[in-house]
C-alpha cells in the first residue's frame, strides 16, 4: 500500500513539475500586457517608415500616428514608444522619416529623448527637425541641452536655437544671448533681440534698454520691437511704473510713428484712470499721423468711460481724423458723441458728412429720422446712401412707430424715402398706411407705396391692392401695382389666382380688366387658363390682347397651341406678331419634347414670321437644341444677310454642344462662318472648336 502511495505521490509530482513547465514555456511566448502588441505593430510602421520620402504613400506615417494617440492615456506605454522612436532616430533612416518622427516626439517627448536630439543639433541638415521636438519638450533638461547647444551652433542652425530659446522663454539663456544681439551677423542678432523679447524677464529688459542705445540703422528696429514686448510683459507681471516709464521714454523720443503709436497705446494700458486725457493730449499736440493709433485706443476703453473731452474736440481734428474719431463713435455705440456727430453732418467736407451720416446708424435716436430722411431726398450719390442705410438700421423700440407716424405728413420726397425704408425695414405694421399712400395724389408716392407694400403686405391685403390697381389711371404705375398683387398672391399657399378671379367679372374698365388678365399670367395659376383661352375669343381687341400678353408670360408651354393659332389664323397683325412671340419663347421652356420635334415646331414658326425680329428669336431659340439637323436648318440662314449675325451665334452654340454628329459636315458650316463673320469673339470661337473637331 505504501508502495502505491509512493507511486501516486512520483506520479503527482511528475505532472505538476509538467503543467509548471508548460505554464513557464505559454507566459514566455504570450505578451506580457497588451502593450507588447502596440509596440509590435509600432515596430512594423518604423520599419516601413525607414525608407519613407515625400511623395510616398503616407498610409504607415497615419498609423504610426494613431498608435502614438492611443498611448496618450497610457504613461508606460509611451515610454516605450519613445525608447522605439529614439533607436528609429539613432538609425540610417531616411531624413522624412526622422522628422516625421521627431513631430511625433514632440508629442510624447519626456526627458529621455534630450540626449538624442541634442546630438542631432550638432547636424546642420537635422538641427531644425531635433529643435522642433525640443521646443515642446517640458523642463530644464532640455532648455540647458538647446543653450548648451548654442555655443558650436553656427548660421542656420544658431539662429534656428537662438529662436527655440526665445519661444520656450529660457531665462538661463539671456546673458548669452545679450552678447549675440551685438554679432556681426545681422540675422544673428536680430534673432537674439526678438528672442530676448520673446523672453521679456528684467535682465531681457535692462540688455535692451542699453542696445537701443548703441545699435543704429535697421536693426534698431527690431529692438525697439522687442524693447517694447518686455514692457507689455512687465505691465502684465503688475510692474506697471516700470512698464509705464518705458512707453513714455519711446512715446516722447524721437521714434518712428509706428513705435511711438506703440507707445502711446501702452501709456494708455498702463494708465487707465488718464486714458482719456492722454488720447486728448495726442490729438492736441501730436502730428496727424500719430492720430489714428490715438482714436484706434478709444475703441479699446471701457463703455462707460466719459468721453466728453474727446467729443469737444471732434471739430478742431483734420479731415481724416475727424472721420476717424467718428467711426470709432460709431464702432462703440457712443451715444454721448450723437450730438456731435449731428453737427458734423454739416461740415464742409462731404467725406466728414458722409461718416457722420453712416454713424447715426449706431448713435442716433428717433430725434434723427427727419433728419436722415430729409437728406436722403435732397442728396444723391454717397450721402444719400448713407442717410437712407442708416435710415434703415436705425435701432431702438419705437424707431419703426415713429416711421409710419411720420408718413402722412411728409413733403413728398422725403414721404417717398420713409416708405422705402419701411419695406428695407420690412416694418409689417406699415401695410394700413401704405394702402393710403397707394392712392396718393403723387405718382411717386403711389409707385414706391406699391414697391414696399410687394415686400410688407400679406394675402389678407390682396383685396385692397387689387381695387387700388382697378382704380390706377396711370399706365407705368399700373404695372407697379401688378407686380405688386403677383407679389402678394405668391405668398399663398394655394388658390393664389383666387382673388383676380373672383373679381374679374365685376370689372367693366377694359384698362384695369387687361391688367388682371396680365396679373393672371404671372401668377400663373392653372385655374386661370380656361378665363385667359375664353377671352383669347373676346370680341374686344385690348382684352385679347392682354390674354395673348397673359398667356405669353406662362411658366410652362400648355397655352402653346392657342397662340400658334392666333398666329396663324389672326387677322390682326398686331395680334397674331404678339402670339407668334409667345409662342416661340414658350417653346424655349424646358419639355419632354424631342430635339426633332422642337425644332419641327421652330421651322413652323419662321415660316409664320414676317418680321425680322420674330425670325431672330426663332433662330435664338434653335441654338438651344441639340441635333446635328438644327445645326443645318441654321447653317441656311447664314446667306441672308438680315439673319446673318443671329445664325452664325446660332450655328456655334449648336457646333460646340452636338456629339456624335456629320464631323465633316460642322467643319464646313465652321469653316464657312469664319469667312464671312464679323464677329471677332466668335471667330476666335470658332478657331477652338476646330482645332478640337481635328
Amino acid at each position: 500500500m505504501s508502495h502505491l502511495k509512493k507511486v501516486f505521490s512520483v506520479a503527482a509530482l511528475a505532472v505538476t513539475i509538467i503543467m509548471i513547465a508548460n505554464f513557464s514555456f505559454v507566459k514566455a511566448y504570450m505578451p506580457e500586457n497588451s502593450n507588447d502588441e502596440t509596440i509590435s505593430q509600432l515596430i512594423e510602421r518604423l520599419t516601413e517608415i525607414k525608407n519613407y520620402d515625400y511623395g510616398s504613400s503616407r498610409e504607415s506615417l497615419t498609423q504610426l500616428s494613431d498608435l502614438i494617440r492611443s498611448s496618450l492615456d497610457n504613461p508606460e506605454l509611451k515610454g516605450l514608444i519613445e525608447k522605439e522612436m529614439l533607436n528609429f532616430l539613432n538609425s540610417d533612416a531616411l531624413f522624412a522619416g526622422k522628422q516625421f518622427v521627431c513631430q511625433q516626439i514632440s508629442i510624447i517627448g519626456t526627458d529621455k529623448s534630450v540626449p538624442t536630439l541634442a546630438k542631432m543639433l550638432t547636424d546642420e541638415k537635422t538641427a531644425d527637425i531635433a529643435l522642433y521636438a525640443l521646443e515642446r519638450i517640458p523642463g530644464s533638461f532640455a532648455d540647458e541641452a538647446i543653450l548648451k547647444a548654442l555655443a558650436k551652433a553656427k548660421g542656420k542652425t544658431k539662429i534656428g536655437i537662438i529662436n527655440t530659446l526665445g519661444q520656450k522663454k529660457v531665462v538661463k539663456s539671456v546673458k548669452n544671448l545679450g552678447k549675440l544681439v551685438y554679432d556681426p551677423d545681422p540675422a544673428v542678432a536680430e534673432a537674439a533681440i526678438a528672442a530676448l523679447g520673446k523672453i521679456g524677464n528684467d535682465n531681457a529688459t535692462d540688455i535692451l534698454a542699453g542696445a537701443k542705445d548703441k545699435i543704429s540703422g535697421n536693426l534698431r528696429h527690431y529692438v525697439l520691437d522687442a524693447y517694447l514686448k518686455c514692457a507689455d510683459k512687465l505691465a502684465a507681471r503688475d510692474k506697471t511704473a516700470q512698464a509705464n516709464s518705458i512707453f513714455q521714454s519711446l512715446y516722447k523720443g524721437n521714434e518712428s510713428i509706428p513705435v511711438r503709436a506703440a507707445a502711446l497705446r501702452g501709456l494708455v494700458q498702463t494708465n487707465k484712470q488718464n486714458a482719456v486725457d492722454i488720447i486728448l493730449n495726442s490729438l492736441k499736440s501730436d502730428p496727424p499721423e500719430l492720430h489714428p493709433a490715438a482714436i484706434g485706443l478709444i475703441r479699446e476703453l471701457s463703455q462707460n468711460t466719459d468721453l466728453q473731452p474727446v467729443i469737444v474736440e471732434l471739430p478742431n481734428l483734420s479731415i481724416q481724423g475727424k472721420i476717424q474719431l467718428i467711426s470709432a463713435f460709431s464702432d462703440r455705440g457712443e451715444l454721448s458723441a450723437r450730438s456731435a456727430v449731428v453737427a458734423a453732418v454739416t461740415d464742409n467736407e462731404q467725406p466728414v458728412r458722409v461718416a457722420a451720416l453712416k454713424a447715426l446708424a449706431n448713435v442716433g435716436n428717433d430725434s434723427d429720422i427727419a433728419l436722415l430722411t430729409k437728406i436722403a431726398a435732397e442728396t444723391k450719390a454717397d450721402e444719400q446712401e448713407a442717410a437712407r442705410v442708416s435710415l434703415n438700421l436705425l435701432h431702438g423700440a419705437s424707431i419703426d412707430r415713429n416711421i409710419i407716424a411720420q408718413i402722412p405728413d411728409a413733403e413728398t420726397d422725403n414721404k417717398v424715402e420713409l416708405i422705402r425704408s419701411v419695406a428695407e425695414r420690412n416694418i409689417v405694421a406699415a401695410t394700413n398706411t401704405l394702402l393710403k399712400t397707394a392712392a396718393d395724389p403723387e405718382r411717386s408716392v403711389r409707385r414706391e407705396s406699391y414697391k414696399s407694400l410687394a415686400v410688407i403686405a400679406g394675402p389678407e391685403s390682396i383685396n385692397d391692392i387689387i381695387q387700388l390697381l382697378i382704380r390706377e389711371e396711370n399706365n407705368t404705375i399700373r404695372n407697379e401695382a401688378e407686380i405688386t398683387v403677383v407679389a402678394i398672391a405668391q405668398k399663398s399657399e394655394d388658390n393664389q389666382a383666387k382673388p383676380v378671379l373672383d373679381i374679374l367679372p365685376s370689372v367693366d374698365n377694359i384698362e384695369a380688366k387687361s391688367s388682371l388678365l396680365e396679373v393672371l399670367g404671372k401668377i400663373g395659376d392653372k385655374n386661370c387658363l380656361p378665363v385667359l383661352k375664353q377671352i383669347l375669343n373676346s370680341d374686344n381687341a385690348d382684352l385679347k390682347l392682354a390674354a395673348i400678353s397673359a398667356l405669353s408670360n406662362w411658366p410652362d408651354a400648355e397655352p402653346a397651341h392657342d397662340l400658334l393659332n392666333i398666329a396663324k389664323n389672326s387677322v390682326d397683325e398686331t395680334q397674331r406678331i404678339l402670339a407668334l412671340r409667345g409662342y416661340i419663347g414658350l417653346l424655349k421652356i424646358e419639355s419632354d419634347r424631342s430635339d426633332a420635334e422642337s425644332l419641327k415646331l421652330y421651322q413652323e414658326a419662321m415660316t409664320l414670321a414676317t418680321e425680322l425680329n420674330e425670325k431672330r428669336l426663332v433662330l435664338s431659340g434653335m441654338a438651344n437644341l441639340k441635333s446635328m439637323a438644327a445645326l443645318e436648318a441654321t447653317a441656311m440662314y447664314l446667306d441672308d444677310p438680315n439673319l446673318q449675325p443671329e445664325a452664325e451665334v446660332a450655328a456655334v452654340s449648336l457646333a460646340g454642344h452636338i456629339e456624335n454628329g456629320d464631323t465633316a459636315k460642322i467643319r464646313e458650316i465652321l469653316i464657312k462662318i469664319t469667312n464671312i463673320t464679323e464677329n471677332t469673339p466668335l471667330r476666335d470661337r470658332v478657331d477652338r472648336l476646330l482645332e478640337r473637331l481635328k
